[in-house]
């Protein structure tokens, strides 16, 4: 009999969220809780974020949209 175990790993989730203040997008990491980069223009912020989660698999880029509570996912890298 020959058991697979996958290996439990914890993906890391990169959220573009938007800054009505400063009338900006925004790119947090969530473990360090910090913002990585700020852009007016979210096609720019998405590309950033988007060559950051590939450095760093497992990880995913979330969009959390203005006014609803759900996250949507853009891209999962593992």
């Amino acid at each position: 009999m020959i058991l697979f175990f996958r290996e439990v790993v914890e993906v890391i989730n990169l959220r573009i969220v938007y800054n009505y203040r400063y009338k900006v997008w925004e790119l947090y990491h969530e473990d360090v809780n910090e913002m990585l980069a700020q852009d007016k223009n979210i096609y720019n912020l998405i590309l950033v974020a988007d060559s950051i989660a590939k450095l760093i698999k497992p990880s995913r880029v979330v969009f959390i949209p203005q006014e609803i509570i759900k996250e949507i996912l853009i891209n999962e890298y593992c």
